[in-house]
């Protein structure tokens, strides 16, 4: 997922972006939540929630991100 999907989904679903800062070790972009979640979107495409309502904003992301492309055999 891109900084940019994780925006769009986020207002997609009725969240404000408080604010958006570069992570410490530059890996990625933390983004603050109304309502308390944090959005960590790594540069590697990867993600991580936490906070007061993660649990809803994870499951916002999981809907939204691309279904991954079947395994050839």
């Amino acid at each position: 997922m891109t900084l940019e999907d994780a925006r769009h989904y986020l207002a997609e679903g009725g969240y404000r972006i408080r604010r958006e800062e570069r992570l410490g070790n530059n890996t990625g972009t933390k983004l603050r939540l109304d309502g308390g979640a944090i959005v960590n979107v790594f540069d590697n495409g990867n993600y991580s929630c936490q906070g007061k309502n993660c649990e809803v904003v994870e499951a916002l992301l999981d809907h939204g991100k691309p279904a991954e492309e079947p395994k050839s055999a």
